[in-house]
């Protein structure tokens, strides 16, 4: 690759150091090892007219007969047009193929591949007219982090590709939107931990309309259960192509304001909706990020529009459930970062979990 061509550069190393990086680590009670892991697959794509969410999961079953056959394997994908729509669904151990040490993934129909540099994604609902295909090429540089405590004994790692862009179709009943160059958001999560413990986060996310806009941000930060004392927070910053600036804890100051009052809501699996009845929520309606240290400033402000909800039992308490809320917006920040000045304005998530 000529050195006059940075950008080709940049995906040659990112085809080689993704597959490095990002591959399903899958349960060590498939092996007779420790259960109650969690893995999941993350992305994100703002397709305009549609904004993509979709989840490749798996996880440990805490009251599964034989812990070595005990995975549970299960694709959440969401759109959100004028509201959320979507579901979740799980596959029987006949329909799920993933091969550990690899990106390669079928959960019925649905498969996530990781070929010449790119992500490969066919998803399908059975239950659900929403579909897509889609292709994603990172533009960025991934970060890693590696068995993050998020309570006694538990812990989290986790890869972010912050920005992708995204070519495809996204297929909503008998709508087809086409995708093209539009940009997108990637993580990938595992440990060893159980819902309902003593842990809550936090983690915010903009994508910009604009795919050539060279800034990224992605904050996240871990509280106790009761969300009373802040155990580590970060907010990390790309700038066309290489991570420029981290900045953690005390650096960050973040305020909440308000009450999130939605008009509607979209449960996921739409049955746990039977435990969680009504459309109150504690969830802000705007929430503030700032940092001012070394001569760097960030100020990011979210405004909650929309919520999508998923829940999932607890599994350390019986008639318990811990709730993912995916909270969509917009978002308008700003800031100065060795000596260069940026703003953005972008639709954002903000998720959050409570119980």
């Amino acid at each position: 690759m000529s050195r006059q061509d940075p950008h080709g550069a940049l995906q040659t190393e990112l085809a080689e150091l993704l597959p490095r990086l990002d591959y399903f680590r899958r349960s060590p009670a498939r092996l007779g090892g420790r259960g109650g892991h969690k893995e999941w697959q993350y992305f994100l794509v703002n397709a305009g007219a549609a904004h993509l969410l979709i989840n490749f999961s798996l996880q440990d079953d805490p009251w599964a007969a034989d812990p070595r056959r005990a995975e549970v394997a299960r694709l959440t994908v969401l759109v959100r047009g004028d509201a959320w729509e979507g579901g979740m669904e799980r596959f029987p151990e006949s329909e799920v193929h993933v091969l550990p040490g690899r990106i390669d993934a079928r959960f019925g129909a649905s498969t996530l591949r990781f070929e010449q540099g790119r992500y490969l994604l066919a998803v399908c609902l059975r239950e659900h007219a929403l579909s897509a295909e889609l292709e994603l090429v990172p533009t960025m540089r991934p970060l890693l982090f590696t068995n993050h405590p998020l309570a006694p004994g538990e812990q989290l790692s986790w890869v972010v590709v912050p920005r992708l862009e995204a070519r495809g179709t996204v297929t909503l009943g008998s709508r087809t939107h086409r995708v093209d160059g539009a940009p997108a958001y990637h993580d990938h999560n595992w440990g060893h931990f159980r819902w309902g413990g003593d842990f809550s986060w936090e983690w915010a996310h903009a994508l910009p309309a604009d795919a050539a806009h060279p800034w990224s941000a992605v904050f996240a930060r871990m509280t106790d259960r009761r969300r009373t004392s802040v155990r580590y927070q970060s907010l990390f910053l790309w700038r066309s192509g290489g991570a420029v600036r981290t900045f953690r804890d005390r650096d960050i100051r973040v305020l909440h304001h308000g009450h999130f009052q939605p008009t509607r809501r979209l449960t996921v699996p739409p049955e746990m909706a039977l435990l969680t009845p009504g459309l109150a929520c504690d969830l802000p309606a705007r929430t503030e990020l700032s940092v001012a240290t070394g001569g760097d400033s960030f100020h990011l402000q979210f405004a909650a529009e929309e919520l999508a909800q998923v829940i999932t039992p607890g599994e350390r308490e019986p008639r318990t459930v811990s709730v993912i809320n995916e909270l969509s917006g917009r978002v308008v920040s700003h800031g100065c970062i060795g000596g260069e000045p940026f703003e953005l304005e972008a639709t954002g998530v903000h998720e959050l979990i409570r119980d």
